[in-house]
C-alpha cells in the first residue's frame, strides 16, 4: 500500500473543486472526480506534519489491501472521518460499502508500539 499526500491550495470546497477541474481528464491526475462529503476539519493538531504523522500511523499499521474492504474508497471514508470527527462517514462506492468498517483510530496511534505480528489483525 502507498499514500500520497499534496498540500493543495484550497481554504473551501469551492476552491478544492477548481483545483480539481484544473487537473481533470483522460490525461490528467483525476478522471471523474464526486464529492460525496464535506466538513471542516476539526482536529486540534493539524499541522502538516500532524497530518503527515498520521498519515503514517494509519498505512503502517494496517498494510494490506483489499478491492473489497482496504483501498483507496476506504481510507477516504477514514480519512474524512477523522479529519471531521464525523463517524457515519463510508465510501463512495456501493460494493465498498457492504464490508466497510471504519478505521478512523488507525490515524492516532503509533505504528511501532505494536507488535508486527499483530499489523493486519484486528488488537485492543
Amino acid at each position: 500500500s502507498e499514500i500520497r499526500c499534496s498540500d493543495v491550495p484550497a481554504s473551501n470546497l469551492d476552491e478544492l473543486m477548481s483545483y480539481i477541474e484544473n487537473y481533470t481528464g483522460p490525461t490528467k491526475r483525476f478522471v471523474d472526480p464526486n464529492c460525496s462529503f464535506s466538513h471542516d476539519v476539526r482536529l486540534t493538531y493539524c499541522s502538516r506534519r500532524n497530518i503527515a504523522t498520521y498519515l503514517l500511523n494509519y498505512i503502517r499499521r494496517d498494510q494490506t489491501y483489499s478491492e473489497l474492504r482496504r483501498n483507496c474508497q476506504t481510507f477516504s471514508a477514514d480519512l474524512c472521518g477523522f479529519l471531521a470527527g464525523k463517524n457515519d462517514i463510508s465510501p463512495y462506492h456501493p460494493i465498498n460499502k457492504i464490508e466497510y468498517h471504519n478505521r478512523m483510530h488507525l490515524f492516532l496511534y503509533e505504528s511501532s508500539k505494536y507488535k508486527q505480528s499483530n499489523l493486519g489483525k484486528k488488537s485492543a
